[in-house]
């Protein structure tokens, strides 16, 4: 096996809720070594979401917390007191890259600012990854996922056109914005393996978010036209919906993208008289009758297990799914195939699922770790990497610098 993709490269985070969190997090499940600076004073603010593990509400025990710290270690440093700052700007001048998901301004009031970092690591590569950015009127607004997926556009477009916009759930630019961040890393650490300099990345959450909204963004621009809600409805497929089944809320999407897929439904349906209908035969004549066979398709799932309807359409060759629930998920043959998930042994919450990156290399395959205890490789990393005596360390820990 080849060495690990990021083997070599240390990253150090001052992150904060997912979008920082799980970039590096990643970046870890490919090679990378990440130290987390937390401070219990003020700890990541998902250290106290749920679900916690056997609902035992605590600092480690919250899997929401592990599922986007994987692989981690974390050093407590109390950042507002002069040696916390000072053994932070000891542990960046050993680090390869630095990010941060901080409302802009931050990191400069604790006098770690880029200007800040490069002088103890003029090579430095940082990331900043807040909502707005670091310029700009709005630029010290606060924010989480669930407003800037409304901001970036997204919330708008999800829903019915006669209701009211219902949105994806959650902060789902929280799971798009660290890919982007995570490539923009990697880009930056080659730039600096060509040309030995390092680099500032302002990655503001909101233009990376705008990124996936860009066809509507097309369309306003070249066509002066601004895109509605359609429900479950696409201009270029029908049937193009979710189905209810068989059993409480269970659920089957269908889509018919071409003729030939068309055909596969139809059989699978035992070819009944409505369906042979000559209009229905092109995509056309099917989008005319979208509400119609919304209904006729729901009837004909209604009383079938969703797992039996999208194997059927499946063998045909026709796109179709069941809609996975939590249980459903952990049970997923593809994704067990994949082992999608990694089982840890934590010190608190003990056997705990991490889950990949969805992006794998055949000759540098992910390895997940366990996310970790806040503080938990504190004395570990100022007795070794930051070359504290233990003497001095238990009188900075006796002076709060490690709270």
């Amino acid at each position: 096996m080849q060495a690990a993709i990021l083997e070599g490269v240390r990253i150090v985070e001052f992150g904060w809720a997912v979008v920082g969190p799980l970039t590096t997090s990643w970046a870890a499940g490919f090679g990378a070594e990440v130290i987390k600076v937390e401070t219990r004073t003020r700890p990541d603010i998902i250290r106290s979401m749920t679900p916690f593990k056997d609902d035992k509400v605590g600092l480690d025990n919250s899997l929401f917390f592990g599922r986007e710290n994987a692989g981690k270690k974390s050093i407590s440093l109390n950042l507002k007191h002069p040696q916390g700052k000072e053994l932070a700007l000891k542990l960046v001048a050993s680090a390869d890259v630095v990010l941060d998901s901080y409302t802009a301004g931050v990191m400069a009031k604790w006098g770690l600012a880029y200007e800040d970092l490069l002088q103890v690591k003029p090579d430095l590569i940082m990331l900043s990854s807040c909502m707005y950015g670091q310029t700009g009127a709005l630029r010290s607004m606060p924010g989480y996922g669930v407003p800037l997926t409304a901001i970036s556009g997204l919330t708008y477009h999800c829903g019915w056109p006669d209701r009211k916009p219902c949105g994806p759930y959650g902060s789902y630019t929280d799971y798009l914005v660290p890919r982007l961040n995570l490539f923009a890393i990697i880009s930056a650490l080659d730039h600096r393996r060509r040309t030995g300099q390092g680099v500032y990345l302002d990655a503001a959450q909101l233009e990376a978010s705008v990124q996936f909204v860009a066809p509507a963004l097309l369309d306003y621009a070249l066509a002066g036209r601004v895109a509605q809600r359609q429900g479950n409805h696409d201009p270029e497929a029908a049937p193009h919906g979710v189905y209810p089944c068989a059993g409480k809320d269970r659920w089957v999407a269908i889509t018919v993208l071409d003729d030939r897929q068309w055909k596969g439904l139809v059989h699978a349906m035992g070819s009944p008289g409505w369906a042979l209908d000559p209009q229905l035969e092109t995509l056309e004549g099917r989008l005319a009758r979208a509400e119609e066979l919304d209904r006729r398709i729901g009837e004909w799932t209604a009383d079938r297990e969703d797992h039996v309807v999208m194997e059927l359409l499946q063998a045909l060759r026709v796109p179709a799914g069941m809609a996975n629930d939590g249980r459903d998920l952990g049970q997923d043959p593809q994704l067990v195939y994949d082992q999608y998930f990694s089982r840890r042994e934590h010190p608190v919450m003990g056997q705990v699922d991490y889950a990949d990156h969805s992006m794998q290399f055949s000759a540098s395959p992910q390895v997940v770790e366990r996310s970790p205890c806040l503080g938990e490789h504190t004395e570990e990393i100022c007795l070794g990497l930051l070359g504290l005596g233990v003497d001095e360390y238990q009188r900075l820990d006796a002076e709060g610098v490690f709270k």
